[in-house]
């Protein structure tokens, strides 16, 4: 590869990781071309790209800045999922193929600002979907409302039922007095 070439990559991955927040570092030795490409197309439906990129050159384009810490997590040969937006979509998709292919494996992310380790991505992947979460985020703070307002209804309801049950026995106790 020319040395231009080679400035041209650096200069569009170094485009790229300004253009996405997200990134993820996976492993795909061993995967055949035809699952690849299936991977490719799913991230690509979720929201993120993958490219396989050349190690050196894309640990230039990361330079000195935040994400620089990604290097570490390049042995191998890798492939960058890159993700604007939101990346949970993405992530679901990478860990469903991930379970049906073993030899796709996550080694590293830069995820919400944060540089990640495989297993950290793999517990993100692993999470519920955020509406999911919401719901119950919602169940749990409205449980306590719910109970408080059981209870409140409780007090004039037994009260209702305590007066109703006081003039039926005294109903009853003034039909046998004047039976009697």
């Amino acid at each position: 590869m020319r040395k231009s070439e080679k400035e041209r990559l650096v200069a569009d991955f170094e485009e790229t990781l300004r253009e996405k927040e997200h990134l993820v570092l996976c492993a795909y030795r061993g995967l055949a071309v035809k699952e690849m490409v299936v991977l490719r197309r799913a991230i690509r439906g979720a929201g993120g790209e993958l490219r396989v990129v050349k190690k050196r050159l894309f640990q230039r384009a990361l330079g000195e800045g935040d994400k620089s810490g990604l290097a570490e997590h390049m042995e191998g040969p890798v492939a960058v999922t890159f993700v604007s937006g939101d990346p949970a979509p993405v992530l679901k998709e990478m860990a469903v193929f991930a379970r049906a292919h073993e030899q796709l494996e996550f080694k590293g992310g830069w995820i919400e600002g944060q540089l990640m380790d495989g297993g950290q991505v793999t517990e993100l992947a692993s999470l519920p979907p955020r509406e999911e979460l919401l719901g119950r985020l919602v169940a749990c703070l409205s449980a306590p409302l719910s109970q408080l307002v059981g209870a409140l209804q409780a007090v004039p309801r037994d009260l209702a039922l305590t007066l109703d049950a006081i003039v039926k026995q005294r109903e009853g106790e003034a039909g046998a007095a004047a039976e009697a």
